[in-house]
Formats: C-alpha cells, structure tokens, sequence
C-alpha cells in the first residue's frame, strides 16, 4: 500500500472530528455534535476564518472532512467548493449539507496534489490541518496557488514542529522508549494521526509559501497542547501563560 493510500485508509476509518464514531445514516444532531465539539475546542476558527465577508465569493476548501466549516461557508453566502481524499468523509459532508437543504454537488472527492479546477478560479482557498498529511506537500501548495485568482487570499493551517504537541510525542515514544535521539519528523511521521503526518517550522512555512505575497505566519496555542490525557485538558486559561511559539497550529495566510 502506497502512501497517499495509508494515508486515505486512515481517514476513511477517522474523518475529522468524528474520532471513529460512524453512522450509516447520521442525522442533524449528529453532525450537531461534531459541530459544537470543534468550535469548542477551536473557538479561535471563527476569529481567523472571515466567513462573513466572503459573501458571494469563489471559495475552495481543501480537506473538508465532514463539511462542518463547509456549512459556514454556505451560510455566510459563499459560493463554496469542498474537496477531501477520503471518499467517507465526502459522503459524509454531502449528507451533512443535504441535511441542511444546500446542494451537496459542492462536495467531491479529489486529491490536493492534482485539484480538478481550471486556473485562477478561487477568491479565497481554505485548508485547517490538512495539507500536512499529503506526502508531497510542496505539490499541493503550488496547486493552491494555480488554482487562487492573482489577488486571491488563502488560509491555510499546518502543524507546527517544534510545539508542546511535538515535546509531549517526544516523551511518549522517544524519551519513554529509551531513544532520545529520534527526530520530530519522524515521530510525526510515525506517531501522530495518519502515516508520513508532517509539521514545520516558522522558516520551512515561510519557504513553502514563498511563491505567494504578504505571508504571515502565527502559531496557536490549542487545547491540544493542554492535554494530560486524551480526554483531559488543563484549563484554557492555563495556555495564555504559554509562549504562542509553542502552539500546535501554524496559520499561514497571504495572497496571490
């Protein structure tokens, strides 16, 4: 089994946000509680995302996962595309839309490293914790850039190397399994969600993105790096006293 096959067995089995809770037929209050549960944990989406101002405009999300910020898209008027590898989670995001009375032919199935648009097509592409799981990154970035219109803005958020996320998987199977020496890149690769996962660091986004204008990059401290056990977090007030270099979420946004 090739990579990008590893990578979609995995995700079939865990869309985002589902945690491997599937239904042959969800209703509303199941994708309700995907819903709920993602901006609880991921309040600052809806702070860095301008959902209301992209009224009217040609929007692709890249890794749509369930469709959960597919729906604000919709919601606040965009003209919405979502794409994801993972032929479940599409299937998922369609009925998910569906639900809701919008069309759910804004969903397909399509792979980030070969997009299925024309050219300058897109006013805004989004992707939330995505692009990292593609084994060739680099790809899938000059996609998003083929596909942006010139003036087009992106946002697009990777993991971000060296974080309390990356120590905490550096204890668990490096220090705990007596290997010190063993890199961030590969417990990544080898420990964190799906197979060959990638995170960066502020020099290698600056590096990836730069065929693109205005580029900002801001890492976030998430609930994530406040976890003592899967499902125990310490207090989001906790992580204000934490340095921002340190969070898991790496925001990468500019323009074409």
């Amino acid at each position: 089994m090739d990579n990008k096959e590893s990578v979609k067995r995995f995700w079939n089995k865990k869309p985002c946000g589902t945690f491997g809770v599937l239904e042959n037929k969800p209703n509303l209050g199941y994708f309700e509680s995907i819903r709920k549960r993602r901006y609880t944990l991921e309040p600052f989406i809806k702070v860095i995302v301008p959902f209301a101002e992209l009224r009217n405009k040609k929007v692709l999300e890249i890794g749509c996962g369930v469709g959960t910020d597919g729906v604000e898209f919709i919601r606040s008027g965009a003209d919405y595309v979502g794409v994801d590898a993972s032929d479940i989670s599409v299937g998922l995001a369609k009925r998910n839309v569906a639900l809701l009375g919008f069309d759910s032919e804004r969903v397909s199935l399509a792979d980030a490293e070969r997009l299925p648009f024309p050219d300058n097509e897109f006013d805004f592409i989004y992707s939330w914790g995505v692009l990292h799981h593609t084994p060739d990154m680099e790809k899938a970035v000059s996609e998003v850039r083929r596909v942006l219109k010139p003036g087009g803005n992106f946002c697009i958020m990777l993991y971000n190397r060296f974080s309390l996320v990356g120590f905490q998987l550096y204890i668990l199977y490096g220090l705990l399994h007596l290997n010190p020496f063993v890199s961030f890149e590969r417990l990544f690769s080898e420990h964190h969600e799906s197979p060959g996962t990638k995170a960066l660091t502020d020099a290698e986004a600056l590096k990836l993105f730069g065929d693109f204008k205005n580029v900002s990059v801001k890492n976030i401290v998430t609930p994530y790096d406040l976890r003592i056990t899967r499902n125990i977090h310490w207090p989001l007030w906790f992580g204000k006293a934490i340095p921002q270099s340190l969070g898991f979420f790496k925001v990468i946004q500019g323009n074409r």
